[in-house]
């Protein structure tokens, strides 16, 4: 044997060894991914929400080898994750960085403790009577629906990492 064949040995190897790192770092991805959209999918179903809940937790979506997007859609998106109106005292951690300080984006009503709309009542959301369809809200607590996933795929790391690469 010469040392020619023994590179090309080490070479095959190593190219072996990376396909496979490559498919185990791909499955731990998919798994924390699956993490995420499931306690997404969760908190946003369960939600204390005055209204129509149409908040869909879409499948995580590739953006590259090693980057996958967890996205969820829905008019009530940022009410239900960062909730709306002064009346609850709880805030979304990252509402300010981002944002949407409640009562202070949407139409403005939420800057009340009170306010109507015509709709769906939700969760608990009071009917007027004689006023047909009139709901009156206090808005809704942040759901951290989308916060909590991450948080809840990040704790999680350590533990997939060693269940998929520990076989093999």
């Amino acid at each position: 044997m010469n040392i020619t064949t023994n590179v090309d040995t080490v070479i095959a190897q190593l190219r072996q060894y990376r396909d496979k790192l490559n498919e185990r770092i791909h499955t731990m991805l998919q798994r924390l991914a699956a993490i995420g959209v499931d306690t997404a999918d969760v908190a946003f179903k369960t939600a204390q929400y005055d209204g129509d809940n149409d908040v869909v937790v879409n499948a995580p979506e590739w953006i590259s080898d090693t980057q996958l997007i967890i996205s969820a859609t829905g008019s009530a998106v940022t009410f239900i994750e960062f909730g709306s109106g002064v009346h609850y005292v709880k805030q979304h951690p990252k509402a300010v960085q981002l944002g949407a300080i409640r009562g202070g984006y949407g139409k403005g009503r939420g800057k009340r403790d009170t306010w109507g709309y015509y709709g769906n009542p939700g969760t608990n959301g009071r009917t007027v009577p004689g006023k047909a369809g009139l709901v009156l809200t206090h808005g809704n607590p942040p759901a951290r629906a989308m916060y909590d996933a991450g948080k809840e795929m990040r704790e999680r790391v350590t533990e997939i990492a060693r269940e998929v690469f520990a076989h093999g």
